[in-house]
């Protein structure tokens, strides 16, 4: 009873309601679904094939336009600090690093005591996700410090050479 309670006030409190609402408004990556229509909330917003930087609502009744930049002006959170965000996003980074590491470690004792590869296998692979995870939360604290959140392309670039640049930064001090 312990263990589930913990998990799921961890739970709770990983999965509140501005994660609900983000994932309702800017779709999920993995999951294929695309933002709510702002002008008939049906439809779901799709890239225009014509313009990149347009998104067209699927709606055959409603077929409303926005541009990217208005869909930033659309989506703003209201009285919310990109700074604060951007900070909890990359304290939740460092969670999931450290908990990719602690699992690492402990499947890696496991796999010597069990002999058994295939535990560390599976560790690595689930270290591997949670990983992923931990730089997706990066990448959104780095978007949200530079105001980069709609744009047509991802800025995956951009965002490799400033991680990069951080990393050299902070050892040559």
């Amino acid at each position: 009873m312990g263990i589930v309670s913990f998990v799921r006030a961890r739970l709770a409190r990983r999965v509140g309601p501005e994660h609900k609402g983000f994932a309702a408004m800017g779709g999920t990556v993995l999951g294929g679904t695309h933002a709510l229509c702002p002008t008939c909330r049906r439809g779901r917003l799709m890239s225009d094939p014509e313009a990149l930087d347009l998104r067209r609502c699927d709606d055959p009744k409603c077929g409303a336009t926005f541009s990217l930049p208005e869909l930033g002006r659309t989506y703003a959170l209201d009285g919310a600090d990109p700074r604060t965000l951007a900070a909890y996003e990359r304290q939740q980074a460092l969670t999931l690093f450290v908990a990719a590491e602690i699992i690492g470690v402990l499947a890696a004792a496991w796999a010597i005591y069990a002999r058994s590869w295939l535990t560390l296998l599976g560790a690595a692979l689930l270290c591997l996700v949670v990983c992923a995870t931990a730089m997706v939360s990066r990448y959104r604290a780095w978007q949200l410090e530079h105001g980069r959140l709609f744009e047509a392309r991802a800025p995956l670039r951009a965002f490799a050479v400033s991680e990069v640049q951080g990393l050299f930064r902070r050892s040559s001090r």
